[in-house]
């Protein structure tokens, strides 16, 4: 213990009140800092993965997955939901899903900060029987109590499928990496692993986007801060104008957190969706604003409960924790209630309102009954409420009375004391008892001059003796250690207290993840009502029809902007190519079928009249092409291997969106490898991908096969005094000229410019050369003569 209690006396002759030094402990708000270490491992195509929070003790195992090399999109998406900073790796793993891993890590823009570092491991020290013994020692807080060894096994095997041999092999691996490295990992020599609870997640039902997709359909725009000195802190970079931006206005912190794993997991299964639906609906009616008022206003009490709990069963918890446990426990069993009124409106509210919360309510009844939040907070430790221990009263009763019954006993011993000595202090130290502070009374007293009457000299400090006198042995045994006594009674009330908390840990942790997507879907909920969304039709069917579409960014920015229809089915065809002059609205037309069909995929609604969507299995887009130098890739290197992966990994259901492929090279160049990735497409026939694809290669008709499955499409526009006016409306057929040269003049380029392109154009449509420019050849004739000059005048 480093408290200690003491009262002072006033010098002789003199009155001076006691001096003493009062901290008060603020309530913080809990730390939002989650650190995750990921084992991976994958064989025969099949992904295997765990991962475990230092700050919670949260173990996170992956169902056993196929994942398709070289590009491996699973363990990309994966890595995108957990964001761990340490990824530990079978170093006999495969060598193309090694060169994955380590193109992620190694990646600036994908491992932001390098805060992501990768451990190799002996596959010799971490063979499978070996992780699978680890396995089965592992104990958890809800298995059964004072289990056997083997009561221990088959509660595992409840829990974890041990057939997949790359999930177990992963998770044993992880353990065992905790076991040897915990120390390092949480600069503690003396402290083991906690494991608070074993959660099972499933990607078989993402709809897999690569990141080029995410950054150009802008699903999320990170921005590193613009200082030297704070790019690549932690917190320092903020989103920009991204459907995360709009989406991320949630109630709780939880929530924040869930919204960003919420969107990097768009679903296939329609189940899902459809309550997500539901949900949304009623979350928009008029006569739900005081539900979802009431909602919210619970859902900025909700924390963490997994990293307090954590501290709670490390006995290191604050007060303000218990404060957030409690907080959250209340108001976690008030959204339950609240969600059952309204239970029939959807599925969703009714999986909330049917959590079983009674015993949640007596944690909370307890907790507020045990705990002294008030004192806690001011005396900065866990306090008990009087009442609650008659044991724990009495000792409290004669800790308030002993500051009066200190400064008595000073006094007494200020007359023992010789009459050179001007003040002494009486005071409590833990394991050394009450001891009498004596100021001293010359410098550099030797050992014999400090020796006084009826005294034991204990230690100096600073300018005050202490001495063990009469008194403060009777102190010692008529009192003792009183308050080493209250704060070991409370820690035992605290310790019953956690076990009773322990024992409904994931009845609650349950409920805190379906308030944290509660969260999220009224966030959502909130944005779809501002900008006028409406709920999509989900089908199995391969269809994708919007009518009168809207790009979702541009309705935050733009106040009239134009909506366009899509039809892409076997009827409207599967392959849309578009043209139309420069800045005619191409882009923004296929990020807009992207967005929309990627929201529908979320569960929430789409910006548009009416909208059918048929559930589809990737997304792929060759839109943004970010040159790297750490890459060491062009740009039209970029578009390739983008293109190269929609073509490898597309199937019948996938949505490719294209824009302007073949423009970094040279024209006949870039129009063979667009008709030869779109022949290879089109080949098949009516298992086609759903694509969308721009170009200025106005004659690529010419080289693709002529199947119904295609459709042109332009932009309309018109030609006035010279310049082109866009109208952003989209219609059959093609566009004749990309009108280069008037949208030149509408973005600024001067008029003496414009007229030197077009002879040079003219000129190569005629198979001939332009006419020479006059200032270009004097200057070149006044060059030559001077250089003709020179030539004749040097002696050579």
């Amino acid at each position: 213990m480093n408290e200690t209690t003491s009262a002072s006396v006033a010098p002789r002759n003199k009155d001076v009140l006691p001096n003493r030094n009062e901290t008060e402990n603020q309530d913080t708000d809990e730390s939002d800092i989650e650190e995750r270490l990921l084992a991976v491992s994958c064989k025969s195509g099949k992904l295997g993965a765990a991962s475990f929070t230092l700050q919670t003790g949260e173990l996170q195992i992956l169902e056993e997955i196929s994942d398709r090399a070289p590009e491996h999109q699973i363990f990309v998406s994966l890595f995108r939901q957990i964001e761990p900073i340490q990824i530990i790796l079978d170093s006999k793993s495969q060598g193309t899903f090694i060169s994955a891993v380590k193109k992620i890590v190694f990646d600036d823009e994908i491992n932001v900060d390098g805060k992501c570092k990768l451990t190799f491991v002996s596959s010799k020290d971490y063979n499978f029987e070996a992780c699978k013994r680890r396995i089965f020692s592992l104990s958890l807080p809800n298995e059964p109590p004072n289990c056997t060894d083997e009561e221990r096994t088959l509660f595992l095997r409840t829990v974890l499928d041990f057939s997949q041999n790359q999930s177990v092999h992963t998770l044993g691996a992880l353990l065992r990496y905790l076991d040897l490295n915990w120390s390092n990992l949480c600069m503690d020599l003396h402290s083991k692993p906690q494991f608070l609870g074993l959660k099972r997640i499933s990607l078989s039902d993402i709809v897999t986007i690569d990141e080029d997709t995410y950054r150009g359909l802008q699903i999320f725009s990170t921005q590193s801060h613009p200082s030297n000195f704070k790019k690549g802190v932690q917190g320092s970079n903020k989103e920009g104008l991204s459907l995360f931006q709009i989406f991320s206005k949630c109630s709780s912190k939880v929530g924040h957190r869930r919204m960003r794993i919420l969107l990097r997991h768009p679903t296939k299964d329609l189940t899902t969706l459809k309550q997500r639906q539901d949900a949304l609906t009623f979350f928009m009616k008029p006569q739900s604003d005081s539900v979802v008022r009431n909602i919210c206003t619970s859902l900025r009490f909700i924390k963490n409960v997994n990293g307090i709990l954590a501290k709670i069963k490390a006995l290191s918890a604050k007060a303000y924790q218990w404060k957030s446990l409690y907080n959250t426990l209340y108001n976690a069993v008030l959204i339950s209630e609240i969600c059952e009124s309204v239970a029939r409106n959807s599925l969703y509210l009714e999986e909330i309102a049917n959590f079983d919360t009674n015993k949640l309510y007596e944690m909370a009844l307890y907790m507020n009954r045990i705990i002294d939040f008030d004192l806690s907070k001011s005396e900065g430790k866990f306090t008990v409420k009087a009442g609650v221990d008659k044991d724990l009263d009495m000792k409290k009763q004669i800790m308030a009375s002993l500051h009066g019954l200190m400064s008595e006993t000073a006094k007494i011993e200020m007359d023992r004391l010789p009459t050179f000595i001007e003040e002494c202090t009486m005071l409590y130290m833990p394991h050394l008892g009450y001891l009498l502070g004596v100021k001293a009374w010359a410098d550099n007293l030797t050992m014999e001059q400090k020796e006084l009457p009826d005294m034991e000299f204990m230690f100096q400090n600073n300018d005050y003796i202490h001495y063990k006198s009469k008194g403060c042995e009777e102190l010692d045994m008529i009192i003792g250690d009183t308050y080493p006594e209250i704060v070991a009674h409370e820690t035992r009330i605290m310790m019953r207290l956690t076990t009773i908390i322990l024992e409904n840990l994931h009845t609650l942790a349950a409920l805190i993840d379906k308030c944290a997507e509660l969260d999220c879907l009224i966030a959502i909920s909130k944005a779809c009502k501002e900008l006028n969304f409406t709920r999509p039709e989900l089908t199995t069917d391969k269809i994708i029809q919007i009518k009168e579409g809207k790009h979702p960014l541009y309705l935050t920015t733009c106040d009239n902007f134009v909506p366009n229809d899509t039809d892409s089915s076997l009827e409207g065809g599967f392959v849309k190519i578009l043209t139309g002059p420069n800045a005619s609205g191409k882009s923004v037309y296929m990020k807009q079928i992207g967005l929309i069909v990627y929201l529908a995929h979320i569960g929430s609604f789409v910006p548009a009249e009416s909208a059918t969507i048929g559930i589809v299995s990737n997304i792929f887009t060759r839109i943004q092409s970010t040159e790297c130098i750490a890459a060491h890739m062009s740009a039209f290197l970029i578009d390739l291997r983008q293109m190269a992966l929609a073509i490898q990994e597309s199937v019948s259901n996938s949505l490719i969106l294209v824009d302007e492929f073949g423009k970094g090279t040279s024209e006949s160049d870039g129009l063979s490898l667009l008709a030869a990735c779109l022949n290879t497409l089109l080949f098949k026939g009516q298992e086609c991908p759903h694509v969308f694809l721009s170009t200025h290669f106005l004659n690529v008709k010419e080289f693709i096969i002529d199947t119904p499955i295609v459709k042109f499409l332009s932009f309309e526009h018109i030609i006035q005094d010279g310049e082109v006016i866009f109208l952003f409306r989209i219609t059959e057929g093609s566009c004749e000229s990309s009108f280069a040269h008037q949208v030149a003049r509408s973005s600024g380029i001067e008029d003496h410019v414009l007229a030197r392109a077009k002879d040079v154009l003219c000129a190569m449509n005629n198979n001939q050369l332009p006419k020479p420019n006059k200032k270009i050849m004097e200057k070149l004739n006044r060059i030559t003569h001077k250089t003709k000059r020179q030539l004749i005048s040097e002696d050579i």
